[in-house]
C-alpha cells in the first residue's frame, strides 16, 4: 500500500538535478510544484528559480507549473518565470497532470514531475504513470495541515529507504527483435515501481530520427556506436530501472560487459516460428527490409542466440505466454 507513494527518484534539491542527463534519457517535459519545491512558501520567484527555467528551456525542455494554490499566488510566482501553469490543481487528482502534458505537447512517458510532498505531488504523478522526482522541502516553515502530513511522510520515507536499499539493481531485458522486450518491460516496471527505459527510444530521441531512418542515412555502425554511448550513460546514472535493449546491442563485447554491470540480465527467448509470425507484420525493422523474413531471422538467430544465452542471468521462454505471465515468471524469484 505504501509503495503508491514512493518516488521514482529523489534529490536534495530541485537545483541540483542534472537536467541535461534527463534530456538525454528522453524526457521532454517537466512539471514543477511551486512552494517549497522552487521557493519558500508564498515567496515570489527568486533569481535562482528564474535562471533554472532559462536553463531547462535552453536544454530543450517544455515546462509547466501545477499548484493547489489559487491563481493569484501562481500568477505572482510566474510573473518573471513566464511558463505554463495550472492553479487550483487538486493534486493528487490525475486530471491536471494529464492536462499539463497536453499543454506542453509531451506524453506521460516523456514527462517528469518534481515536487516536495509525497501525498500530493508524488502520489499524483505515480497515479498518472509519469516519472516522479521527490526533492527535500526548501524551508521548514509550512502551513499547519502540511506539518501534520510531514509526520506521516517520515513513516513512508522510512519504508521507502529500507526497500530501496534492498532492491535498487536494474533489470535488463535482452532478446531477438519481436520478443516483446518493450511490452514486457513496461508491465514489469509498473509492477515493481521501477522506471522504464528503452535504449532504442533513447537513441531516436537523441538523434531526432527513427531507427529505420538512422540506418538509412547514417548506417548501422553509427547506430551501434550510439547504443554503446547510451549504455555508458545508463551505467553511470540509472538505478531501479527496467531496461529494454535493442536486439543487436549485446553483439559487441564491451556492451555485454556493460550490461552485466548495469543489472540482472533476462533473456526473453522466443521460437523462430513465433518471432517470424510477429515480425511478418512489422515493416519498420531495418535489418529485415528487402529480405525473406524467415531466412533472415534464421541467420540472425544463429548469430545471436548463443550470445543471449551466455550473457543472461535468467532465460524466460515466451512462447504461449501472456505479458502478465512473463512478468510473473521474472518476478517470482
Amino acid at each position: 500500500m505504501l509503495k503508491r507513494f514512493y518516488p521514482k527518484r529523489t534529490a536534495e534539491s530541485t537545483y541540483v538535478i542534472d537536467y541535461k542527463k534527463l534530456y538525454q534519457e528522453g524526457y521532454r517535459g517537466i512539471i514543477f510544484d511551486i512552494d517549497n519545491t522552487l521557493v519558500r512558501h508564498d515567496e515570489d520567484a527568486t533569481d535562482r528559480a528564474i535562471e533554472l527555467f532559462k536553463h531547462i528551456k535552453e536544454i530543450g525542455f517544455k515546462s509547466c507549473l501545477i499548484s493547489n494554490n489559487d491563481e493569484e499566488r501562481v500568477k505572482r510566482f510566474n510573473k518573471d518565470i513566464k511558463t505554463n501553469y495550472i492553479f487550483d490543481a487538486h493534486k493528487p487528482s490525475r486530471k491536471n497532470y494529464i492536462k499539463a502534458t497536453k499543454i506542453m505537447g509531451t506524453t506521460i512517458d516523456t514527462t517528469i514531475f518534481i515536487g516536495d510532498q509525497l501525498f500530493t505531488d508524488i502520489y499524483g504523478a505515480n497515479r498518472t504513470g509519469m516519472m516522479s522526482y521527490l526533492v527535500k522541502p526548501i524551508s521548514p516553515k509550512e502551513e499547519i495541515q502540511i506539518v501534520f502530513k510531514r509526520r506521516l511522510e517520515k513513516i513512508v520515507l522510512y519504508f521507502y529507504h529500507r526497500d530501496m536499499n534492498k532492491r535498487r539493481s536494474n533489470i535488463v531485458l535482452i532478446g531477438f527483435m519481436g520478443c516483446g522486450k518493450s511490452s514486457v518491460g513496461k508491465a514489469l516496471a509498473k509492477q515493481l515501481g521501477y522506471n522504464f527505459i528503452d535504449t532504442d527510444m533513447m537513441i531516436e530521441k537523441k538523434v531526432g530520427s527513427s531507427i529505420s531512418q538512422i540506418f538509412e542515412t547514417k548506417g548501422e555502425e553509427y547506430f551501434r556506436d550510439m547504443e554503446s554511448r547510451i549504455l555508458k550513460g545508463i551505467l553511470s546514472t540509472i538505478n531501479g530501472a527496467v531496461i529494454s535493449t535493442g536486439g543487436g546491442l549485446p553483439m559487441r563485447s564491451k556492451n555485454r560487459e556493460a550490461l552485466k554491470r548495469i543489472g540482472k540480465v533476462v533473456y526473453l527467448k522466443g521460437s523462430k516460428e513465433l518471432l517470424v509470425q510477429r515480425l511478418s507484420k512489422d515493416t519498420t525493422r531495418p535489418l529485415l527490409k528487402g529480405e525473406d523474413i524467415s531466412k533472415r531471422v534464421d541467420v540472425l538467430l544463429k548469430e545471436r542466440s548463443h550470445i543471449y544465452e551466455e550473457l543472461a542471468h535468467r532465460i524466460i521462454n515466451i512462447d504461449g505466454k501472456s505479458i502478465s505471465e512473463i512478468v510473473d515468471e521474472i518476478t517470482k524469484r
